[in-house]
């Protein structure tokens, strides 16, 4: 064979290889992982935390949430037997009487042993200080959660602000605001959903994906009703992935579609059916989701 034929067979070679792996389908690969609350507020949940992270691993989650500082090393020790991962550690941020910024004393230690572990934080806001001036407790938490990025960084551990009806920080865009002015690369928000039907309502999520998505390290999906939601009880709010009258499978495929890669975390709180069944159907519900996914992106 000629070198002219030699160089044209090889340019076809590379380029089919590469239309290939162009062709290859889009997955809806995300990490998607179990809120903790769904093994402490739902009926019939074992009683042991051995037995409550078995259940988890057995369904197919991705990982469990830890809660609280307070939990952590008995979470911890039932989680590391089974090697059922740690995704996500829902914790909180004050300031405190004297308007300083404060968090549990055995935080750092806690995050010293997740080092490594791709640990997201999620951080909910609270002031129990008499500072009313927005501006000036904004800069108090700006500079109590750059202290506490810049602690975290090293040991490969993101935060992510967490939005919260009644809490001080309830909407995705006072999160981004903060995300923005504590200009940190391992300092992200969390997309709440039912948050944020309650606060903001179910009209608008598309916008505040896209504003949110410089920074977007976290997506809280489940079931919900569409409608009226600010009206709305945590019933209608929170329900096995796969209720509710509103599609979620929307929002994930809206937010996959723009590139998220982070990570999914399946909200239980509250809900009142069978611990085992719930959240079998919920992982049901995903599966059909990536399948879907997939066939619509072949």
């Amino acid at each position: 064979m000629g070198k002219l034929k030699k160089v044209v067979v090889l340019t076809l070679v590379l380029v089919t290889a590469g239309y290939a792996v162009s062709q290859k389908p889009k997955e809806l690969d995300n990490v998607f992982y179990c809120f903790n609350n769904a093994v402490r507020s739902m009926p019939n949940t074992p009683e042991s935390y051995e037995a409550r992270a078995a259940l988890i691993k057995k369904i197919g989650f991705d990982g469990l949430a830890g809660h609280r500082e307070e939990t952590f090393e008995k979470w911890h020790k039932a989680m590391q037997a089974i090697n059922l991962p740690m995704p996500e550690m829902y914790i909180g941020m004050t300031i405190n009487k004297e308007g300083k910024p404060a968090h549990h004393p055995s935080l750092k230690g806690i995050l010293q042993q997740c080092a490594g572990t791709d640990l997201l934080v999620t951080l909910h806001l609270h002031n129990n200080s008499s500072m009313k001036d927005s501006e000036k407790a904004d800069q108090v938490l700006v500079e109590g959660i750059q202290q506490l990025a810049d602690f975290c960084h090293p040991l490969g551990i993101k935060i992510a602000i967490y939005p919260h009806v009644n809490f001080y920080c309830e909407t995705v865009g006072h999160a981004v605001e903060l995300a923005e002015a504590i200009n940190r690369r391992n300092v992200g928000v969390v997309f709440n959903m039912c948050h944020f039907w309650k606060v903001e309502g179910s009209q608008g999520w598309k916008d505040a994906i896209q504003l949110a998505r410089p920074y977007l390290f976290m997506i809280s999906i489940n079931g919900i009703d569409a409608g009226d939601s600010k009206a709305m009880g945590w019933d209608k709010l929170i329900q096995p992935l796969g209720q509710g009258s509103f599609d979620t499978y929307e929002l994930v495929k809206y937010a996959k579609d723009l590139g998220f890669e982070g990570y999914f975390g399946l909200q239980c709180y509250n809900i009142k059916q069978d611990c085992e069944k719930a959240l079998t159907q919920s992982m049901k519900t995903w599966k059909s989701y990536q399948e879907r996914y997939r066939q619509e992106n072949q």
